[in-house]
């Protein structure tokens, strides 16, 4: 049965909202369970996170009016949860491959909360102490607002350098690539 088309559209400014109003419970639950799990994590640990709780917002929304569209059409998908286990048990395989990745991701975080949670509020309430014109103070407080930037920067820039220059294994396969059986050289016309 199609649902009506104003609630629809109310019910989807809600991520997961707008799918379990036309009957797709699971897929209205998993869209939920990644907005709420988004914003705790950004609001928790690293705040930029949450940025991606936009996306899962703005995909949620088109995805109910677009669901809506198909079963007026006469379509009906099956209500199935939007992350499959099978990719998340390749995401799993994934991390266990590249875990020095996913270790650096894990101690760059946790620095970020470190610094985000404790040394800067702690370097604000030196300022109550000492006053708000104290060299020192202001210092140590201007140095510590750009560090997240200044991080965040120096990762970009190593980023950057080792895809272009390519991975120790990559240059190592170039020469051999160059003499396989199937490169034939211009030899003109």
């Amino acid at each position: 049965m199609i649902k009506n088309g104003f609630l629809t559209f109310c019910f989807s400014f809600i991520p997961g909202a707008g799918q379990m109003y036309q009957g797709y419970m699971k897929r209205g639950l998993s869209q939920i369970l990644a907005f709420v799990l988004l914003i705790a994590l950004g609001a928790a640990l690293f705040s930029p996170i949450a940025v991606f709780a936009a996306v899962v917002y703005m995909y949620s929304f088109f995805d109910s009016l677009n669901l809506r569209s198909r079963l007026k059409m006469g379509e009906c998908p099956p209500d199935e949860f939007q992350f499959d286990l099978d990719q998340v048990k390749g995401l799993a395989e994934l991390a266990v491959k590249k875990h020095n990745i996913v270790g650096w991701a894990l101690v760059i975080m946790g620095l970020y909360g470190l610094y985000d949670n404790f040394v800067y509020p702690w370097v604000w309430s030196l300022t109550d102490i000492f006053g708000y014109d104290n060299v020192v103070v202001n210092t140590v407080r201007g140095i510590l607002a750009g560090l997240p930037t200044l991080a965040v920067s120096v990762v970009f820039v190593a980023a950057g350098i080792y895809l272009i220059r390519g991975s120790k294994k990559t240059r190592k396969q170039l020469p051999e690539e160059l003499d396989d059986e199937d490169f034939t050289s211009f030899k003109g016309e």
